[in-house]
């Protein structure tokens, strides 16, 4: 039947040429070289490496003062501006001072007529023509309206809110002419000088460290310094002016307290973000950071520490890693068990073993028997 029609047998000669083709195409495919992938290797236990501790926390001004009058009052003059640099003593701000006054002026005269009448008692008593306990009656009255003429002097002089320090006006929390309560606050002044970042550090952290009796004995300022968020990169050296020995109930943390000078050539303000950082030293004597005084010290180089970036999980929510073998040049799946983080890294409880060589760049285009090698540079 077919020779009687050739078309037909060309047509399937085509179609059983066209079906090898493609078979050898997917063979092909299919036993394609799988190159090696540059990766960077990290070396279990290596005390050289993932040293860096990070701390966020928010920029605050090293003095800062809530402004208000000790007297209540409608304020009358603001005569600084928000953002104004100003020197100690500036006046700040008056208050209507016409009720005050009348006042100092009531305890003036009150306290010239008891010192006319002491006076005339002690000329009187000199004479023997009144008694001592006449004499000391007024001798008592005096100082009493003398303490009044006082407290009226500091009433009125307290219209006037002065500087404590030189400093920079970072708000106003009160509209002009507005009536004002005592100790209502009208102002904030803060230093313009130095700045300050609390941080809070983990348990974990804490307590890895040597204890210090005080600010003057801890011994890591030069390994302390301040990163700011929108200057990545730009290190500013400081050091802990204050540190809290109890954890918070709630977070469990200790509150540390950083100060720096603020830098020349930028502008740093209280409120931005940023990171305290912290390099441990490389002598494991040298550390000394802040560790209350009934806290048990841990040895930090008996942990086994990774990076954070070299640790996946399975579908599972499994922690694994993929372990490098040093004689094939691939690398596999290794499950871990993880611990509490300390600092960039993750304390590895098991499944890792000190000098393991792990993959910590790349990790999530790897598979299991890929080919690797060492990442230069």
């Amino acid at each position: 039947m077919l020779k009687k029609y050739p078309f037909f047998k060309l047509l399937m000669l085509l179609f059983v040429s066209i079906a090898t083709l493609t078979a050898c195409d997917d063979e092909a495919v299919s036993v394609r070289e799988v190159f090696s992938r540059p990766v960077k290797l990290f070396q279990v236990g290596d005390d050289n490496a993932q040293r860096v501790f990070r701390f966020p926390g928010s920029v605050s001004a090293a003095k800062q003062s809530d402004m208000a009058f000790e007297v209540a009052g409608k304020i009358t003059d603001f005569l600084v501006t928000e953002g104004e640099l100003v020197p100690a003593g500036t006046v700040l701000a008056k208050l209507d001072p016409t009720t005050l006054a009348a006042e100092r002026d009531r305890a003036l005269a009150e306290r010239n007529a008891a010192q006319a009448d002491f006076e005339r008692y002690e000329i009187a008593f000199n004479r023997q023509a009144v008694t001592r306990q006449q004499l000391d009656l007024a001798r008592r009255n005096l100082e009493v309206a003398t303490a009044g003429l006082r407290q009226a002097k500091k009433a009125l002089e307290d219209t006037v809110l002065r500087a404590p320090f030189t400093g920079r006006i970072a708000r106003k929390v009160v509209e002009d002419y507005a009536n004002v309560q005592a100790k209502q606050t009208v102002l904030i002044l803060q230093t313009d000088d130095a700045l300050e970042m609390k941080v809070h550090v983990s348990e974990a952290d804490w307590v890895r460290n040597k204890r210090v009796e005080d600010i003057e004995t801890i011994e890591i300022n030069s390994n302390i310094s301040v990163e700011l968020s929108t200057l990545p990169g730009e290190m500013f050296p400081a050091k802990i002016t204050s540190f809290s020995s109890m954890a918070d109930p709630i977070t469990r943390t200790f509150e540390v307290t950083v100060g720096f000078e603020t830098p020349q050539l930028v502008s740093i303000s209280p409120g931005m973000t940023g990171s305290v950082i912290y390099e441990m030293p490389h002598d494991p004597n040298k550390i000394s950071l802040l560790v209350p005084t009934n806290a048990v010290v841990l040895a930090q180089f008996s942990l086994l520490l990774v990076p954070e970036s070299a640790v996946l999980s399975t579908a599972d929510k499994v922690p694994y890693v993929w372990l490098y073998d040093k004689k094939t040049g691939t690398v596999f799946q290794r499950i871990i068990t993880l611990g509490d983080p300390v600092g960039n890294s993750i304390h590895v409880k098991a499944g890792l073993e000190r000098g393991d060589i792990i993959a910590v760049s790349g990790v999530r285009s790897l598979g299991e028997g890929y080919p690797v090698h060492a990442l230069k540079g």
